[in-house]
């Protein structure tokens, strides 16, 4: 049963977090970034990254040096946090409005219409630079390369003569509406509304053809637009955008299920080794953009990916077989002790040997239950993978079982918020206290769910990471933060008796310890940050 009387890991615990040879002020350098992020409320739109709202004691300033990275929030703006990036949620009709407005920018600078400038934009990829340059310097084979010409005609349904016969459905005569493109060649408006619709169906978007075998030309956005209605209409401007947002770099879907939100973030793909891109949709979910997995902070993403590889492979499979099976020397077939006996025989090829050294039974004499032969060469070389192998497998264990840990108490985390909501319910009724004045309970959760979270990658760091003085120093942070999280966790849990600290005293306390762990984090996050920027850690390559 854990003591309210708030005496653990109080303010003159700051001392003890140890830093690198970086300063602090030089460990809260904040990672590149170009656009400030917005994000929708009930009222309107607000600038800022996101991230856990911070409270701060004023002896907090002691920790921090002279405090000057801790300014207030005004108009709903703060300081950006060392490992937040900028980044902007869009809608559809926001992505659509972002996609006309390049267009139109555009479009007097290469004197063609705004559908044929938006497919030009589309081929190079909304990389506006690359197009004019390659439009000044040869005008019809940009439009060429793409399916377009310079032609200043329109398209348009025509009324059909005598002489028309549909390629597709051979109909013809003066009653048949046909669509002529710049290439020459016509369709009946049905037979072209089919095919256009089956091609939208299909997931296509600009990119359709002429309805002609082999004929390069688009059909584009106006025709396109002539020829569809209603749902098809619809499916076609959504390929539209979802073209726009796959074809630009900065821009990705959020992966969560059913969520049609999109995010722009523009921390260059060089900067995602010291910089995790990570960012928080309209809808909750909170991703790394640069690796659409979840939250990762504080593990790079190319360390994050070899983490998740290994552990889906076998590879620490087989450092279990290496470490608990021999392999017959004479047949390679493997065998796994069963017995206390050293002497072995193969049940494939009857070979005799010893699993202490796997030499051969022959030349151990009397020596049956024990070797003595260590140091032979024709051992040595066996009896050194073995220890590898095992050497690997605990190595592997140590980290991947906090790591586990970590994530499990993540979700028992998300279930304790699910409580929270019920004991703060409680607290309300039987302590006469109003919403606000218990929400110290839900502060608390969140603080925990982020530090499990960094926690449980920052395993992942110290898995890859050579063993140096500066792992030492990185291990003592971390060891700091999880022990402060764990005392934490454990105050919060523990229901208020009667016999125990009055509401008044639990909550200060509650709301003392949830300060204290949240300057932690972000301490051990600024300064991992800041490690990541300056190379002061090595990674092994496997």
């Amino acid at each position: 049963m854990s003591d309210y009387s708030g005496d653990e890991f109080m303010d003159e615990d700051y001392d003890d977090f140890e830093y690198s040879e970086a300063e602090s002020e030089n460990s809260t350098a904040a990672a590149p970034a170009t656009q400030t992020t917005h994000q929708e409320t009930q009222g309107g739109t607000y600038g800022g990254t996101y991230s856990a709202d911070a409270a701060f004691d004023d002896d907090d300033d002691d920790f921090f040096g002279d405090g000057a990275d801790f300014e207030p929030v005004l108009g709903g703006l703060r300081k950006k946090k060392p490992w937040e990036v900028d980044f902007t949620v869009y809608d559809i009709n926001e992505l659509r409005a972002k996609e006309n407005a390049i267009s139109e920018r555009l479009e007097p600078m290469l004197a063609l219409p705004k559908e044929t400038t938006t497919l030009l934009l589309h081929d190079f990829s909304w990389k506006e630079e690359p197009l004019l340059e390659s439009f000044l310097v040869d005008k019809d084979r940009t439009l060429a390369r793409v399916g377009l010409s310079d032609s200043s005609q329109r398209p348009q349904l025509e009324s059909g003569d005598e002489d028309f016969e549909c390629g597709i459905c051979f109909c013809g005569g003066a009653d048949e509406q046909f669509l002529r493109l710049s290439c020459g060649h016509r369709f009946c408006s049905d037979c072209y509304t089919t095919y256009v619709g089956a091609k939208v169906q299909e997931g296509e978007s600009w990119r359709i053809r002429c309805a002609a075998p082999k004929c390069p030309v688009l059909v584009g956005l106006e025709a396109a637009r002539l020829l569809l209605d209603g749902e098809a209409s619809e499916r076609y401007e959504s390929n539209l955008t979802r073209s726009f947002v796959k074809e630009l770099r900065t821009l990705a879907w959020c992966p969560a299920p059913n969520c049609e939100f999109a995010i722009e973030c523009q921390v260059p793909q060089a900067a995602w080794a010291y910089s995790i891109p990570t960012v928080r949709c309209r809808c909750g979910a909170t991703f790394c953009f640069g690796c659409r997995l979840d939250d990762h902070v504080p593990a790079p993403c190319a360390l994050v990916a070899r983490w998740v590889q290994k552990c889906k492979d076998d590879s620490e499979t087989s450092n279990w077989i290496k470490a608990n099976t021999k392999e017959c020397i004479k047949c390679r077939s493997t065998i796994e002790k069963n017995g206390g006996c050293n002497h072995m025989t193969c049940r494939e090829c009857h070979h005799e040997f010893c699993w202490v050294c796997s030499g051969p039974w022959s030349e151990h004499g009397q020596s049956y239950y024990s070797c003595n032969r260590f140091e032979e060469d024709s051992s040595k070389n066996a009896r050194d993978s073995v220890s590898k192998s095992r050497a690997m497998l605990v190595r592997y264990l140590h980290y991947f079982t906090r790591f586990d840990n970590h994530e499990q108490s993540a979700k028992l985390a998300r279930k304790l918020l699910a409580a929270t909501e019920k004991n703060m319910e409680q607290i309300q009724r039987e302590h006469t206290l109003s919403w606000i004045e218990v929400q110290f309970l839900n502060d608390a959760v969140d603080v925990l769910s982020q530090c499990r979270s960094t926690l449980k990658w920052s395993y992942v760091l110290g898995y890859y990471m050579v063993s140096d003085n500066q792992k030492i120093i990185f291990e003592n942070n971390q060891s700091d933060l999880e022990m402060a999280t764990e005392y934490l966790n454990e105050l919060i849990e523990n229901p208020i008796s009667d016999d125990g600290p009055s509401i008044e005293q639990f909550r200060r306390t509650v709301i003392d310890k949830t300060t204290y762990v949240r300057t932690r984090w972000e301490t051990i996050l600024a300064d991992i940050i800041s490690g990541l920027q300056e190379n002061r850690w090595q990674f092994e390559s496997e």
